[in-house]
């Protein structure tokens, strides 16, 4: 179930005892002036699109019994992810949401909250090819036994390496919260 790329697919999870969860999907932010998500609730307002969400936006009706393929931090924040070492969202602008004394209050947030130690995730809109290398030589150096950060640092200069990705935009959008190995 885990492989079908729904809502309730990744709920399933919890209690679950993963050890990695890589999520390739599109992320939203909302801030408080923008449509979409509860203003006064960032958890609401931070999320991800799984199979389904697209009939949220565009207004079709959600069939009885199914979720709505729109994964909120809030939802998120209800699970039982202990055990989880590392969560990898590899879809745009994760990393964002509302800043506070106590922190930022978006998907982290909703990720820590129920029990993830390490969160890789992006800061802006990515793009779909450097992504993949980046991902595939984070994956590759991490499992080779490189610290999580250390492997994060390679490939993101792997990703420089390439003329065409040179840019900061490319590659500097992800970054890695907490993880300490």
């Amino acid at each position: 179930i885990a492989n079908e790329g729904t809502e309730a697919s990744f709920k399933a999870l919890s209690g679950q005892q993963k050890k990695i969860i890589h999520i390739a999907t599109h992320g939203f932010y909302h801030n408080k002036d923008s449509r979409g998500g509860d203003k006064d609730n960032p958890l609401l307002r931070s999320g991800l699109f799984f199979s389904g969400a697209d009939n949220v936006y565009n207004g079709a009706p959600i069939p009885e019994g199914l979720e709505d393929g729109v994964l909120t931090a809030q939802e998120i924040s209800t699970l039982d992810l202990q055990g989880l070492d590392l969560v990898v969202l590899s879809a745009c602008e994760t990393a964002r949401g509302d800043i506070s004394s106590d922190g930022v209050f978006g998907l982290q947030r909703g990720f820590k909250m129920a029990s993830a130690d390490a969160i890789l995730m992006s800061l802006w809109k990515v793009d779909d090819d450097a992504t993949q290398v980046l991902m595939t030589e984070f994956y590759k150096h991490w499992m080779a036994g490189k610290s999580k950060h250390e492997a994060l640092k390679i490939a993101k200069n792997r990703v420089r390496s390439y003329a065409k990705w040179a840019s900061p935009q490319y590659w500097a959008a992800f970054i890695l919260l907490d993880g300490i190995e």
